[in-house]
């Protein structure tokens, strides 16, 4: 009897958790309409890049609410299960996963958009600082190569502050960044030495 009435509060948990998503889901997108937040998030790269998937920024932040609140009942109705029948042990890993990983994710998420965001409003001022076509080829690597370091500096704090261990990330990617890095020197000092050749040759 235990497992029957287990088994149907499990399954009204998914139930209910499944309308609420899919409510969440529909709010977030009719909101972010309404409101002119997905057009607002046009103005950034993120936001751009969101669309170039094919789908809208209220649809994009829609999905991943629904599908946060789908896995978090889903888990959440398994740990009242395991309670019910009396293994409570396994009731308190479900939360502790919900915990880490849910959680941990949702941090995570808002961490990105928001750091994601805010490097995108910095390299979207460094372009507004040339004021000629010149300037403009020059910052260009220059500032994508800054909108770069930001976005792998903003998710590896995020992951870290989702509680993820990223030792062995960052030592992926050192090599990456540093190969980049010298790119750019050696851009940078080949424009200024054609710059200075060309002043040269004119004086």
């Amino acid at each position: 009897m235990n497992y029957l009435v287990a088994t149907l509060v499990l399954i009204a948990v998914i139930i209910v958790t499944y309308l609420i998503a899919r409510l969440v889901k529909y709010f977030i997108t009719y909101i972010s309409g309404k409101t002119g937040f997905s057009d607002w998030m046009m103005k950034f790269h993120f936001g751009r890049a969101i669309l170039r998937s094919g789908m809208t920024v209220g649809e994009f932040f829609g999905r991943v609410s629904e599908w946060i609140i789908l896995l978090a009942g889903a888990l959440l109705g398994l740990a009242v299960w395991f309670q019910l029948v009396n293994y409570g042990e396994f009731s308190a890993m479900v939360i502790d996963i919900v915990y880490t990983y849910i959680y941990g994710f949702m941090k995570t998420f808002i961490i990105i958009v928001i750091g994601f965001i805010l490097t995108d409003s910095f390299i979207g001022y460094i372009y507004k600082g040339g004021d000629s076509g010149d300037s403009i080829e020059f910052l260009m690597p220059v500032a994508e190569y800054l909108r770069l370091l930001f976005y792998l500096a903003v998710l590896i704090f995020a992951l870290e502050v989702g509680g993820l261990s990223v030792k062995s990330l960052t030592t992926m990617l050192m090599p990456i960044v540093w190969g980049l890095t010298i790119i750019m020197i050696v851009l940078a000092i080949g424009k200024i030495t054609i710059e200075v050749l060309s002043e040269v040759r004119k004086g």
